[in-house]
C-alpha cells in the first residue's frame, strides 16, 4: 500500500508540476503561444480602433480609455478544473500616464475571450482571479 501511495503520489507530482503546473502557474511552456495569442487579440483591436490605441472599459470611471501596449507579464496561471482558462497580464499606460494592468482571460485553444482591469497605478481592482 505504500509503495502504490507513494507512485500514486509521484504520478499527481509529475501531471501538476512537470508539464502544466509551473513556480507560480503554469508551465512556461504555454507563455509563449498565450502571449503570441494576446498580442495578435491586442494588435487586432488596436487596428480596429484606428488610432492606434487598445480600447479598455475602466470601471472606476465606467468610460472607456486608451491605451497603449507596453509589456507583458511573465506570470500565466490555469484556472477552473472543469472548464479550465488561462490568465495572463500586460501593462498599458493612459494618455494621462496611469499605469493599467489588464489581465486576459484565454480559452485552452488560447483565444482571448475577456479582458479586465486588474489594477491602477498598483491599486487592485475589486476582483480578483490570482
Amino acid at each position: 500500500m505504500n509503495k502504490f501511495f507513494t507512485a500514486t503520489c509521484l504520478g499527481i507530482a509529475l501531471l501538476t508540476g512537470g508539464t502544466a503546473w509551473g513556480e507560480g502557474g503554469i508551465a512556461y511552456t504555454h507563455r509563449d503561444a498565450i502571449q503570441k495569442a494576446m498580442g495578435k487579440h491586442i494588435d487586432e483591436l488596436t487596428e480596429l480602433n484606428g488610432n492606434g490605441k487598445y480600447p479598455m472599459f475602466d470601471p472606476e470611471t465606467r468610460s472607456l480609455v486608451q491605451l497603449e501596449f507596453k509589456e507583458f507579464h511573465d506570470s500565466v496561471e490555469i484556472k477552473g478544473r472543469t472548464n479550465p482558462y488561462f490568465v495572463s497580464c500586460a501593462d498599458f499606460v493612459a494618455p494621462d500616464g496611469t499605469l493599467y494592468d489588464i489581465d486576459f482571460f484565454l480559452s485552452k485553444k488560447y483565444g482571448v475571450v475577456s479582458a479586465l482591469v486588474h489594477a491602477k497605478d498598483g491599486q487592485k481592482s475589486p476582483y480578483d482571479v490570482h
